[in-house]
């Protein structure tokens, strides 16, 4: 279908002055069919030619307007449906249902609108069609999240056809929305009929009319007192509606009679009812705050006989045996007086806390240790109720601490106990969040949803990726994605993303957000098939892309993998000339995702490229050279022209570089990461010793010269290498020493050591740095999570243990580096040095001696193993057979003749 033809269409139907009446739904069927068979060029000319005539000669032809709707449609413009629309009220006032629900239908195929959804339901409403109606009103009210007078009739419908639990969901969406919408005034109806459903669930309504008293005080009264009725066999949730309602209304005498007969039906039984009551001035005509009535009630009301009670003042707990108007008398834990503690009524009330049997310091006193924690570690959902009920039903994790350790659980047992606690407290239903603390925890009398857990989570989240995790943690978990909580959540996003792009203004510019806004919400349309979804699908990924400043720097802020991995996917798709662009993109995302794209799509040569980069700007893409020598392909290093000698020189070149960093305090903590990864592969891994293994002395003096260079070598690793090429090249000249070891020099007395030594120092370097250090630093984190760090003890004593390894692994480094390692064939036995074993005369004592000369490391004066270092050590140097020397050490004289020399076997 050309032009031409659009044209003569046009034409005719004006020529006829064809009306709605004419129209059945094959004549859109054929207009389907011959718009398929267009190719994109010819579409923008169609809808063009159509756009053109509507605005000049027609303004309601209906081919032009669906033709160019159609194409919208397809292209996801940002008036997708209104022209559809238009049409579809155009019929629907002709009453040709048919066309109506074609049209309709043909948009609901690309999106869950709500202005087709709506127009579908009443034209099935016209036909009668019920069932079908009410089906797409649920559809309707998943992306009307300001619909409630259609979820009302929702909740209406499922109640009369018996669907209990439907109708429950529906009412509580209903309310949800009004409350949300400050529209109280009619939560009452929902709320009177959700009664009669779900009368059980007290704490839901409970928290409905605290929601609804935040408007409107008098209407939660209404709630309380329809709650109050419906609680008619539970005496606690009765008194519990007559106390809001007075804390709303202090003067609702009705709400005060009804509390007063409700305490004398709960207290019948209690022996100081009728005097509780007349102290409280409850019962009396006394002008007094009635909360502080029902304060001072309920405090006093507490004690009885037989009652826990806690003493402030001693840190005490104890039990009433007695009490009367005038006496206490407590029997207090430890006490050794068979009277107990007499106290007057008054002194109690002040100074003693009233404690159920089933509070935690209770059950510290009554119970043995061991017996407590075993309970506290296997029944944990148990733990957790009796210590926020023990805590006026909320409490955080500092405080959940201090009451466990270290009076029930020891240090090294809180930390596993509090990971499987915060599972406990996320998914039992019976555990609530803080809307204001995100790590105070509420005790519920009814379950929350995991619904409603999950978004205050989302809510208590301040970073975007933060709520990402969120809202993918309760899609992972099953939690109910048609819940009005799950569309606040998603709502955030797509509100988000239309504030950041202003609406569609062209001049916006994208950032981290727009890509992760709409990324996210693409996911939850077509690949989660959530299609109740907004998702703005006006503005393309390319779209977005052509509005980006800094393409490499907004990708990097992308905090989600998934979510980059998805940016990558629409590069390749849609943008030109991406294998430049993934080049660049690689660095923010040192995965296999990428090579493997270039591998799929054969672009061997590209792929080559980016190890190339990475060599030759080794300082700045050092992470992504290190990330491709751990998990690269080795072919690449070869197809990007690099030998295995030039990278190992690059190697000692970024150890260099990334050791100066470190020690100017740049990205400490990433450098030190790369320093102990490549000291891996160069050091550990043996690479630099099996290229001087491997190659001439040109290549050993090459490497000699990039090794001694590198800064803050630690470990004696030069020294390791120095050794290894003298082996190799025995007349090899090092050009930083500058006298070589021979057996006609004067014997140095340097830091000299045995390659066993030397082995074992090194040992207990890597000991430290690989054992020790780590263990501390889980230890710190362990004690870090105690709280204050000001009183903690275990965290002090970590920090001490971390500083003194520190130290010692400083001393290590710094003497290994020093040190010259020494064999046994570079002995000289023919004076009195290191590695050397002397027998002397002693001529004071007339008596034979035999001292072994040996480095610091070696030596043991209980053996007569020297240290040449010591004074007495150096002493003895230099001394030949036969000579005789004296010398005067700590006001004592020596008188040696030196009778043989020979070399120690090491």
């Amino acid at each position: 279908m050309g032009f031409q033809e659009i044209e003569n269409l046009l034409k005719e139907e004006q020529w006829t002055r064809s009306t709605v009446t004419t129209y059945t739904t094959s004549s859109f069927q054929e207009l389907d069919k011959n718009i398929k068979e267009m190719d994109e060029e010819q579409k923008t000319e169609a809808k063009s030619l159509c756009d053109t005539h509507l605005s000049e000669k027609e303004r309601n032809s209906i081919i032009a307007m669906y033709i160019s709707g159609s194409i919208q449609l397809e292209r996801r413009g940002a008036d997708d449906y209104l022209q559809l629309l238009s049409l579809i009220e155009m019929f629907m006032e002709a009453k040709k249902w048919n066309i109506v629900e074609y049209l309709s239908q043909k948009i609901l195929s690309r999106n869950e609108n709500k202005h087709a959804l709506r127009l579908l339901a009443d034209s099935y409403e016209q036909m009668g069609k019920e069932e079908e109606k009410f089906q797409l009103w649920e559809r309707l009210v998943k992306v009307d999240y300001e619909e409630v007078e259609i979820v009302r009739q929702l909740a209406s419908h499922a109640k009369q056809k018996g669907n209990k639990d439907k109708a429950i969901s529906f009412y509580k969406k209903g309310i949800h929305r009004l409350i949300k919408r400050k529209d109280v005034s009619s939560v009452r109806a929902m709320f009177t009929a959700l009664l009669e459903l779900e009368e059980d669930n007290f704490g839901y309504f409970i928290s409905v009319a605290d929601q609804v008293s935040a408007v409107s005080k008098s209407t939660a009264v209404a709630l309380l007192r329809d709650l109050e009725n419906a609680s008619k066999d539970d005496i606690d949730h009765q008194i519990e509606c007559q106390k809001q309602m007075l804390a709303l209304d202090r003067e609702d005498t009705f709400a005060r009679e009804n509390l007063i007969k409700s305490y004398k039906t709960k207290y019948k039984t209690h022996s100081r009812l009728k005097s509780c009551l007349e102290s409280s001035a409850l019962t009396s005509n006394i002008n007094r705050d009635i909360l502080h009535s029902i304060e001072d009630f309920e405090t006093n009301i507490a004690f009885d006989k037989g009652t826990f009670v806690f003493q402030n003042s001693t840190n005490r707990i104890g039990r009433i045996r007695s009490i009367d108007e005038s006496d206490v008398i407590v029997d207090f834990a430890g006490q050794s007086s068979k009277e107990g503690s007499r106290m007057s009524t008054s002194m109690a009330f002040k100074s003693l806390q009233a404690l159920p049997k089933s509070h935690i310091w209770v059950l510290k006193s009554a119970l043995p240790r061991e017996k407590l924690s075993k309970k506290v570690q296997e029944d944990i959902p148990w733990t957790l109720k009796t210590l926020m009920a023990s805590n006026e039903g909320r409490i955080n994790l500092k405080e959940m601490k201090s009451e466990l350790v270290p009076s029930i659980l020891d240090v090294k047992e809180w930390t596993p106990w509090l990971n499987q606690a915060k599972k406990e407290l996320m998914t039992n239903p019976l555990f609530d969040l803080s809307s204001n603390d995100v790590d105070t925890y509420l005790l519920r009398s009814t379950p929350v949803s995991y619904e409603e857990k999950q978004l205050q989570v989302f809510r208590n989240e301040k970073n975007i990726y933060d709520k990402i995790k969120s809202l993918k943690d309760f899609i992972a978990a099953k939690g109910d994605v048609e819940s009005d909580f799950f569309f606040e959540m998603v709502r955030y996003f797509s509100d988000l993303f239309f504030e950041e792009n202003g609406a569609f203004k062209p001049i916006v510019v994208s950032n981290d957000i727009t890509f992760s806004c709409y990324l996210l919400l693409e996911e939850l349309v077509k690949h989660q098939h959530m299609n109740f979804i907004s998702y703005p699908d006006a503005l393309t990924f390319a779209m977005l892309y052509e509005r980006c400043d800094n393409v490499e720097a907004t990708f990097a802020a992308i905090k989600d993998p998934e979510l980059k991995k998805a940016f990558i996917d629409h590069v390749v798709e849609e943008i030109p000339g991406w294998e430049k662009i993934l080049a660049v993109l690689f660095d923010s995302y040192l995965t296999g995702y990428i090579p493997d794209i270039y591998k799929q799509k054969k672009k061997y040569s590209a792929l080559a490229g980016i190890y190339r980069d990475a060599m030759e700007n080794f300082k700045e893409k050092g992470n992504t050279l290190i990330y491709l020598l751990k998990n690269g392909d080795k072919k690449y290093w070869e197809k990007a022209g690099i030998t295995a000698e030039q990278l190992l020189y690059t190697e000692l070149q970024l150890l260099d570089f990334t050791n100066r960093c470190i020690d100017n305090r740049k990205d400490v903590q990433e450098n030190r990461k790369n320093a102990k990864t490549l000291m891996g592969f160069l050091f550990d891994e043996r690479a630099v010793l099996n290229f001087v293994a491997e190659g001439n002395e040109e290549r050993a003096q090459k490497i000699y010269s990039l090794v001694a260079n590198v800064f803050n070598l630690p470990g004696g690793k030069k020294i390791e290498i120095k050794h290894a090429i003298s082996e190799q090249f025995p007349s090899f000249k090092f050009f930083d020493e500058v006298e070589p070891i021979n057996k006609q020099s004067v014997v140095p007395t340097g830091l000299f050591c045995t390659p066993s030594s030397f082995a074992a120092k090194k040992k207990e370097i890597e000991h430290i740095q690989h054992v020790e250090l780590p263990e501390v630093a889980k230890e710190i984190g362990e004690a870090r999570e105690l709280g204050d760090l000001r009183e903690n003890s275990e965290y002090k004593y970590g920090k001490e243990k971390q500083s003194l390894l520190n130290n010692t692994l400083r001393r290590l480094a710094e003497e290994v580096d020093r040190a010259t390692v020494i064999t046994k064939e570079k002995v000289d036995s023919s004076k009195v040095g290191f590695g050397t074993k002397v027998v002397m005369m002693d001529n004071i004592h007339a008596e034979e001696v035999v001292f072994t000369i040996m480095g610091p490391w070696e030596s043991n004066p209980n053996e007569n193993v020297i240290n040449l270092l010591a004074p007495f050590g150096r002493a003895l140097l230099n001394h030949e057979v036969g000579e005789r020397f004296t010398f005067t050490l700590n006001d004592q004289n020596y008188d040696f003749t030196v009778k043989s020399i020979s070399v120690v076997d090491f």
